[in-house]
């Protein structure tokens, strides 16, 4: 078995061959004209341009040869396109412009409402603060209040006692006086 050695200038030269003569138009034939597309004839008087909904867009000349030409809307101003700014057109670079606008306030947007919560943040801690501080208040009051009926009932209590040692005291006096003149009248009456 023998093996060939073709230069690889001669396969690619053979197969580029091979591909002009199938794309090739025969020979002979008429030249081939370009079709009536938006492609074709963008620059050119005479081309028509389609919107979206496949209707055509203007009027930018006469037909090419073999086409009607079509009637359809002619958009001469953006004030007849709602869809587009009216100051210029919609060009690519006001569209730009807008694009950079929105996105410019979007960031100032997104920085003053991260600049909200970093307050609401501080104002929630602060009324924490406010909070803690009038639970403390409110402790050290109740403990004074506490303290307050502590002492009162303590008061009360040694006022009563005090009233009842005062009260037993008189009454001690009393009898002590009355064992002291029923003796002096034994003593008179022993006396007589």
């Amino acid at each position: 078995m023998r093996t060939m050695n073709v230069p690889i200038r001669t396969l690619l030269g053979l197969s580029l061959l091979a591909t002009a003569c199938i794309t090739a138009p025969p020979t002979g034939s008429a030249p081939v004209t370009p079709g009536g597309g938006w492609e074709t004839g963008l620059g050119h008087t005479g081309s028509v341009l389609y919107g979206r909904d496949g209707s055509p867009v203007g009027s930018a000349g006469a037909p090419h040869a073999g086409q009607a030409r079509v009637q359809g809307p002619a958009v001469t101003e953006t004030e007849n396109m709602p869809h587009r700014p009216a100051e210029a057109g919609g060009s690519r670079p006001v569209l730009l412009e807008l694009f950079q606008e929105a996105v410019a306030e979007r960031d100032n947007l997104s920085l003053e409402l991260e600049m909200t919560r970093v307050a609401l943040r501080e104002t929630e801690d602060r009324l924490m603060g406010m909070e803690d501080q009038l639970m403390a208040e409110m402790k050290a009051s109740q403990a004074a209040k506490d303290s307050l009926d502590k002492a009162e009932e303590q008061t009360y209590e040694m006022g009563r006692r005090l009233a009842v040692a005062q009260m037993r005291r008189l009454e001690a006096e009393k009898l002590l006086l009355e064992k002291t003149l029923a003796e002096r009248r034994n003593i008179m009456e022993k006396a007589e």
